[in-house]
């Protein structure tokens, strides 16, 4: 929920960086229905909308199969259906991907603010080319390390948290350099 939180401000900022002020029309994109975490990022994202920026108006709202080809016949379908549009979250890695290319293809990323969720090669390209203007990504080593140690914590029977907050973080072009998002877009693997 707080990644689709992170994600509509993300999206306001970089609308309002652009157009003066989060207003206008913009969508969601999410990989495949029924998937707790993508559901989860839908409602936070739907939610800080609704709650932080009257000015922008969910106008599609769309489930794909999967497949980074849906993502981009999604994306090419919005741009054309929806001249106003001024951005979309594409909430996974393959839905980001698909809709990164369309935005490219059609040269729409001074238009429509894209913001991805996760990271790859590719992802990091469309957001250092501007095609991409932010990426929420999670910190997989603190995922791992938490969930390892709330796991044992339990086997002792003790008490532990219902929810465990691992971070959802914002990696634009402007912080992408940093050592944290260094860190974060390309962990070291050894």
């Amino acid at each position: 929920v707080q990644g689709g939180r992170v994600a509509a401000d993300a999206l306001a900022a970089a609308i309002s960086e652009k157009y003066g002020k989060p207003e206008g029309e913009v969508a969601l994109i999410t990989a495949l229905p029924g998937v707790g975490s993508l559901d989860q990022r839908a409602k936070g994202f739907k939610e800080q909308l609704a709650a932080k920026y009257p000015g922008l108006k969910l106008v599609a709202d769309k489930v794909a199969d999967g497949q980074a080809t849906t993502g981009l016949n999604i994306m090419t379908d919005l741009i054309t259906a929806n001249p106003n549009m001024r951005g979309v979250f594409a909430s996974n890695l393959i839905m980001a991907q698909g809709a990164g290319q369309a935005v490219a293809e059609n040269k729409a990323q001074d238009k429509i603010k894209l913001i991805g969720f996760d990271s790859d090669d590719k992802l990091v390209k469309f957001l250092s080319d501007g095609v991409i203007a932010g990426l929420i990504v999670q910190d997989p080593f603190r995922m791992g390390y938490d969930g390892v140690k709330t796991a044992l914590a339990a086997s002792k029977g003790q008490k532990v948290e219902t929810f465990v907050d691992t971070g959802a973080n914002l990696i634009t072009k402007a912080n992408m350099k940093e050592p944290r998002a260094q860190e974060l877009l390309s962990p070291k693997l050894n």
